[in-house]
């Protein structure tokens, strides 16, 4: 790739993450981690396990994946808000600049 094209994508990134940073951290982890990435597991585990197991369902098994899902979901979401933290430094200072003004 050039070093160009690696630019612009990285400034995109940086300009989303920017955006999604503004929206505060619980919001991130809420709406990307546990409702999005939560629920998206809990349904395609749901699906494979109704297939496999020919439609006949453990609902101690759905009650613990729908537990499990959102917990799975918070704790990616805190990784990512993290690793986006120490990707784009510049965000953060700009960000804590605003509010000191």
């Amino acid at each position: 790739m050039s070093k160009s094209f690696r630019s612009a994508m990285r400034s995109r990134q940086r300009k989303k993450w920017e955006k999604r940073r503004r929206l505060g951290k619980r919001s991130f982890i809420v709406r990307r981690g546990v409702l999005r990435w939560g629920s998206i597991m809990f349904v395609l585990t749901t699906i494979t396990n109704a297939l496999t197991c020919h439609g006949k369902m453990d609902w101690r098994l759905e009650i613990s994946l729908l537990i499990a899902c959102p917990i799975g979901g918070y704790v990616w979401a805190w990784g990512i808000w993290h690793l986006n933290e120490m990707r784009f430094p510049r965000a953060r200072k700009q960000q804590d600049s605003s509010k000191e003004e």
